[in-house]
């Protein structure tokens, strides 16, 4: 909960952060038409903020130990991955019978 909680503020900030550039902008930047042009795509933002808080999350993982721990959970999980490959050719023979 901790860390979605973490992901959220820090999307909240820089969300603001960004309006807030947008406001302080929009005096300075005019279109064609002498209509304020918007200086801020918050979709293209969104994702941005998004990606790169995805990314930093992924830095703080270790990846030298990730072959071990993904193997620790293949051991852990060979019944369910045994069930669940036998249930997938079951279904394939009904759908397919």
């Amino acid at each position: 909960m901790k860390t979605v909680l973490s992901f959220v503020s820090l999307m909240a900030i820089g969300l603001i952060t960004a309006s807030a550039l947008a406001l302080v902008m929009s005096g300075q930047a005019h279109g064609p038409a002498g209509d304020a042009a918007p200086l801020v795509d918050y979709r293209s933002l969104s994702i941005g903020l998004i990606v790169g808080l995805m990314l930093s999350s992924l830095a703080r993982l270790s990846w030298a130990e990730m072959p071990r721990r993904l193997l620790n959970w293949l051991w852990a999980n060979e019944r369910n991955i045994y069930r669940a490959a036998l249930a997938a050719v079951m279904i394939g023979i009904i759908i397919f019978y």
